[in-house]
């Protein structure tokens, strides 16, 4: 999903995390916007699966990268641009993360 407008029932979310003693996990969270996101956290989600949207901005640096010289053959040149894009946006949802727990 690439946009991120999906919604998530946040009462539920907050029943199961006091019915239940395991952990709440949401699986597929790249079409849900930060703030839906942050309030599942304070609902009681404990692990927020971040990859595909994480691997969306690696693969835009690289290929912003390409397209900009589309000669460049030296991998180094465009994974670097592309490893510091995802850590960047890494950093920034552990701070919404932190922000909601």
């Amino acid at each position: 999903m690439t946009d991120r407008t999906a919604s998530l029932d946040l009462d539920l979310i907050a029943r199961l995390h006091e019915a239940l003693s395991v952990p709440l996990v949401l699986h597929g969270s790249s079409g849900v916007a930060d703030a839906v996101i942050a309030d599942a956290v304070r609902a009681g989600m404990t692990k927020v699966n971040v990859s595909t949207h994480l691997n969306g901005f690696f693969t835009r640096a690289v290929r912003e990268k390409l397209e900009a010289d589309p000669r460049l053959v030296d991998s180094r040149k465009y994974l670097a641009p592309a490893r510091d894009a995802l850590a960047d946006e890494a950093a920034r949802m552990l701070r919404l993360f932190a922000l909601a727990s």
